[in-house]
């Protein structure tokens, strides 16, 4: 894989143009040690869990042993015979040594170094591994501080790039100030703003090529704003290269904090959650089981009935009570002390209670984001945002980019991510997005023939397309509003049952990266989704040519695909002029615009 690169170093080297590569030294100089309390670090993690996880399965001789120390039993054993309890310490702590020696031996192999290009590390004692992630294809960098490392003043920092199956390189760990400043590096690199300006010459952007024309012309009715506008890319020529005279590194703009979540909101948060109603339906159970059998069991062979169905029910509640109260806790340890903050490298999140977590997740990089109002967060109106990013996979909780908000976070937060929808009133269309229902400000709903696959969220569950995003909404009582960028679509499908097919609806969904949701639509209008197949196939390859470049070419590259780019856009074509969208010929082979619900006329008399 070109981002993500391992490599085993073999045993004994081969004949022929090998040997000089058999004799070269695996580290030079230029490969540089993380700290040297690592190994501390690392392994009181291990020391801590190893008698944790025995702990966990061996309750009951903890429980004897510490019985037998509180009776003085273990204390008269000792001086008795003190031999067996000396080798198991001397066991003990000959555990633990290994236990470090081998932390010590990884870190003595652990080296990494930082090129104009990539972020490698190479580590193994026995078996090598040369891991290396693309700078230019960095989706984010977390900073992670474990309690250990916060009481050392230490740091990991982890690389995500795109098309990779888990973190592409680990540095663990930094000093806290160095892991700030190389992330900060790293991120304004894989930003493109070190990169040094465009020269004048053989840029397309010095060439007069004409400014591309929209995918499909002025904006029609029932398709609001769906023409590109011409604005979004004019700032950088027709092929989207920098002018030589703006092409200079921004300023650093300070930093700006977005969002916070009050402590008082995420307890709350918590507690309303599923897992709450869950464990008040078992106590209730409980307590009207318990008082059935105070009341009916008077005699004693009822109450010794009694009696065994509470033995046999208590180690069933016991691991229950134990897995509610460590979700909560995740639930808790996730979100406290959430701070999101608007920095240069883009939006940087901050959270954690024993252990704190430091993201920075650049809004290019995210491949669709999602908000949600669980049904029982409606009467407090919150709300919370979880987003895609390649690289973090499926069920992470790095995922979470507001845990819990009010309307005004999160608009503040996804405005960072989309700071512009590019239609005239974005913030009445986010808001229908989130709790309209019906076809008001250019949605889509269920057709009324389909009202028998949904009749309690028909009116709810729509999309709408804006020039930068696809919007799909969904729920009636737990609400969703799924936003995809254009350009981040990998491709569509359409999926029709036989039922669906004589009801003439389908479900659409959008691939992107594993992430913690899936943007799907069901029971759409067929025609609807056709032409919306056919839209987003064009404005997403579109979207893609002049905003998703991630830095891969070398500028003679870039300068040359810049050259076709707008040769083929300067192309022959018919003249388009000023006229009116109702006076503009239609093109028969251009896709029809989705989201148009039919007017009365059109439908059938059983969609009326």
């Amino acid at each position: 894989m070109e981002d993500q690169a391992t490599e085993q170093q073999p045993s004994g080297g081969q004949a022929g143009g090998e040997s000089a590569a058999a004799t070269e030294r695996w580290f030079d100089a230029s490969w540089t040690k993380v700290h040297p309390l690592s190994p501390l670090v690392r392994g009181g993690l291990a020391v801590v869990a190893i008698p944790g996880i025995f702990l966990s399965y061996n309750w009951q001789t903890w429980t004897d042993a510490w019985q037998a120390f509180r009776s003085g039993e273990i204390q008269r054993s000792v001086e008795s015979n003190p031999t067996p309890f000396l080798l198991a310490g001397g066991a003990v702590l000959l555990v633990i040594a290994l236990i470090f020696a081998g932390f010590v031996l990884s870190w003595w192999f652990t080296r990494y170094k930082i090129t104009a290009e990539h972020v490698m590390v190479k580590s193994g004692i026995f078996v090598r591994q040369h891991r290396q992630a693309r700078i230019d294809r960095v989706q984010a960098v977390d900073l992670r501080q474990p309690l250990l490392a916060r009481l050392t003043g230490l740091a990991e920092l982890k690389f995500e790039v795109a098309e990779g199956d888990g973190t592409a390189a680990t540095l663990a760990f930094l000093k806290k100030t160095q892991a700030e400043e190389l992330r900060s590096e790293i991120m304004d690199r894989a930003a493109g703003r070190d990169e040094p300006a465009a020269s004048a010459e053989g840029s397309s952007a010095a060439q007069g090529y004409p400014a591309p024309e929209p995918l499909h012309g002025a904006a029609r009715p029932g398709y609001p704003d769906q023409a590109l506008p011409v604005d979004a890319y004019s700032a950088q020529g027709p092929s989207g290269a920098v002018p030589p005279e703006t092409a200079q590194r921004p300023a650093v703009a300070a930093d700006r904090l977005i969002a916070k979540v009050p402590t008082g909101r995420l307890i709350g948060s918590v507690l309303s959650g599923w897992g709450t109603v869950f464990v008040l339906i078992i106590v209730l159970t409980a307590v009207i089981g318990l008082g059935i059998g105070l009341s009916f069991g008077s005699d004693g062979g009822s109450a010794s009935v009694w009696a065994v169905l509470t033995g046999a029910a208590l180690p069933a509640v016991i691991p229950m009570g134990i897995a509610a109260i460590t979700i909560y806790y995740q639930q808790f340890s996730t979100g406290f002390g959430f701070t999101s903050t608007a920095t240069s490298s883009g939006l940087r999140v901050r959270y954690g209670l024993l252990e704190t977590t430091n993201q920075t997740i650049p809004p290019g990089r995210v491949q669709a984001l999602q908000i949600q109002q669980p049904v029982l967060w409606r009467p407090f109106k919150w709300f919370k945002i979880v987003v895609t990013v390649a690289g973090y996979g499926i069920g992470e909780k790095r995922s979470v980019l507001l845990p819990v908000g009010r309307l005004d976070d999160v608009m503040a937060t996804a405005a960072e991510m989309f700071p512009d929808l590019q239609v005239q009133n974005p913030e009445e269309v986010f808001t229908a997005g989130l709790t309209g229902v019906g076809t008001e400000l250019g949605y889509s709903e269920v057709p009324r023939r389909a009202r028998f696959f949904d009749p309690l969220v028909r009116r709810r569950r729509g999309f709408r397309t804006t020039p930068t995003a696809l919007m799909f909404r969904d729920g009636r009582a737990s609400r969703q509003l799924t936003m995809v960028p254009h350009e981040r679509i990998q491709s569509l499908s359409l999926h029709q049952g036989p039922l669906q097919r004589r009801r003439r609806i389908a479900d659409i969904s959008i691939h992107s990266p594993a992430g913690p949701f899936a943007a799907k639509l069901k029971n759409q209008d067929l025609h609807a989704v056709q032409d919306l197949f056919e839209y987003e196939s064009q404005q997403a390859a579109r979207a893609r040519r002049y905003s998703d470049r991630n830095h891969w070419m070398r500028p003679e590259e870039l300068q040359e695909f810049e050259r076709k780019a707008a040769e083929a856009l300067a192309a022959p074509e018919a003249p388009h002029g000023p006229a009116s969208p109702a006076a503009a010929p239609q093109d028969p082979a251009a896709p029809r615009d989705p989201a148009v619900p039919p007017t009365h006329q059109e439908q059938e008399p059983r969609d009326r």
